[in-house]
């Protein structure tokens, strides 16, 4: 079912050539929408928009990393106003913390939370001039509380969720709508690598469903999958001796 009635709506997805990223962009053109893609990996944008061979019109791409500001700059004059801006793109390496790499650290801060900022800069003029539009924010549960391994990424998420509740007062009254996406362990590239126990792991085209799904919701901030997203969410609750210790027995 198309969510759209008359005019052809257009959405910027970040880390748009995999994961996620990857999955919503060819759900939202399946459902109608013209997706302007934003990835650092040239050839893999090339890859979906060749998957679109019959519906080419409904794909545009740009091969920028979200830390170069100067050339979002240049992509957001080129293009039209969007309707929605999906700020996806980040990245994930688990750490060590009793091994400190500050690179690591440094290297997820700026893609990760400053690359976000980044593209709300570069695109956030055309929503204002045009007094309407939708921001969705891409979080993670590990921005509720600190997991294993995640000294790196967590922080960045739970930055993010910072800055989505702060600008919701300022750009509600002007007709764009904020919404935060805090997933549970999603099966990417990314989480390959993680050489411990994930539950309520998912797929990513599962992932891409609920983000559509509630786009389309009053709620501030959705999380999936449910369960997990339960537990964590008590965890964040609990007194820091109970919650330590529940997740070292179910997260490690």
């Amino acid at each position: 079912m198309k969510i759209f009635k008359n005019k052809q709506k257009t959405a910027i997805i970040t880390g748009a050539s995999d994961g996620i990223g990857a999955a919503f962009t060819k759900l939202l053109i399946k459902n109608g929408w013209k997706v302007i893609g934003i990835s650092r990996s040239l050839k893999k944008l090339k890859a979906i928009s060749k998957s679109f061979s019959s519906n080419q019109q409904s794909f545009k791409y740009f091969s920028c990393d979200v830390q170069d500001f100067k050339k979002l700059k240049s992509i957001a004059i080129e293009i039209e106003t969007p309707d929605l801006l999906l700020l996806n793109a980040g990245i994930y390496s688990p750490v060590n913390a009793s091994q400190i790499n500050l690179d690591i650290y440094k290297k997820h801060l700026n893609i990760n939370y400053l690359g976000v900022l980044n593209c709300y800069e570069a695109f956030l003029p055309g929503l204002i001039n045009n007094q309407n539009g939708h921001i969705i924010i891409m979080s993670s549960v590990s921005g509720w509380i600190g997991l294993p391994k995640a000294a790196a990424y967590g922080p960045t998420k739970a930055a993010l969720r910072s800055f989505a509740q702060s600008i919701r007062y300022d750009l509600n009254p002007k007709g764009i709508k904020v919404q935060l996406c805090s997933p549970g362990f999603v099966d990417t590239q990314a989480t390959s690598i993680n050489d411990f126990y994930m539950p309520g792991l998912m797929s990513v085209n599962e992932a891409a469903n609920l983000i559509f799904k509630n786009m389309s919701s009053n709620k501030f901030e959705f999380s999936f999958p449910l369960s997990f997203s339960i537990f964590m969410k008590i965890f964040s609750y609990l007194p820091d001796k109970v919650s330590s210790y529940l997740i070292r027995k179910f997260i490690t």
